[in-house]
């Protein structure tokens, strides 16, 4: 059997409809898979492992397609592949599997994370996290991410109207519950400039088998909403009871959101491999040991 493709990719969502396909506006699989016809001579069909939204950006995505180009080796792919992207996306990687390899259904869990900063406008964050005039008490966000573990029903958090109840998703299918393996908070200090910053920030990482429709988003916006005392720590544990996305948050804006990695087979979600330290650190409160 021909070897399957897994390209690691990159792309800065401001320019992108999403990741997915889109009938009106430029998304990264048709951008990618334009890229990958020029190369191969023919049409070629990418499958990626995650859908994100509009805006929302990625370092870790990945995509599966057939071995188009097999007289060249990984790092010369990465470079035929590039020669053909914008600016804005950028494949990091290529690993040819031998056998079927499906980027969506063979993965076991996905890591995103969402940043928001607090304090002075920051123009160089203005596409890259959620930028709020209100302190917040991050203490009290990782308390309420505390109920964010194990299998948990997302309804209060799920887009796209499958969040309520009268809407449930069809019998046999998974619903609205997936199992969170991490989520943690920390504070993020800033890395530009010399002089003093009036602000800091911080990041909600959340690793699990599956998310659903601007679910991370709504999860990070409930956390935003306990970090400036609009509500107990406790809301968490209520919103997940309740099951229903009338009584949730609203949505936070997508630019803060980075679909950081995407495991397979014995890969565990855990510290970062190359020792990610882009914003330095201040204080960690995981969630989950």
């Amino acid at each position: 059997m021909a070897p399957t493709l897994k390209l690691t990719l990159a792309y800065d969502g401001t320019g992108f409809r999403g990741s997915q396909r889109q009938k009106n506006g430029r998304s990264v699989q048709e951008d990618l898979e334009t890229a990958l016809s020029t190369l191969n001579g023919r049409a070629t069909r990418v499958v990626l492992a995650g859908r994100t939204d509009s805006g929302v950006h990625a370092i870790g995505q990945v995509a599966s397609i057939e071995d188009v180009r097999p007289d060249l080796p990984d790092h010369r792919m990465v470079q035929a592949i590039n020669a053909h992207l914008a600016r804005d996306l950028a494949v990091l990687g290529c690993e040819r599997r031998v056998g079927t390899f499906h980027a969506r259904y063979d993965a076991t869990w996905r890591e995103y994370r969402y940043r928001i900063w607090w304090g002075v406008p920051q123009p160089l964050l203005r596409d890259r996290m959620w930028q709020r005039k209100v302190p917040l008490d991050v203490e009290a966000m990782c308390e309420g991410a505390k109920a964010l573990h194990g299998p948990v029903d997302l309804a209060s958090f799920t887009g796209n109207g499958a969040g309520i109840p009268e809407a449930r998703m069809p019998e046999g299918t998974r619903g609205t519950v997936r199992t969170i393996r991490h989520c943690s908070v920390r504070r993020i200090r800033p890395w530009w400039g010399i002089a003093p910053v009036a602000g800091s920030g911080v990041e909600i990482r959340i690793v699990a088998d599956g998310f659903l429709p601007q679910s991370v988003r709504t999860i990070a916006s409930a956390l935003a909403e306990i970090g400036r005392g609009q509500q107990s720590a406790d809301w968490m544990h209520q919103l997940i009871e309740l099951a229903d996305r009338r009584h949730g948050p609203q949505t936070a804006p997508p630019h803060g959101l980075v679909l950081w990695r995407v495991g397979y087979g014995s890969d565990i979600p855990g510290p970062d491999p190359n020792g990610e330290q882009t914003m330095g650190e201040d204080i960690t409160c995981p969630a989950i040991g």
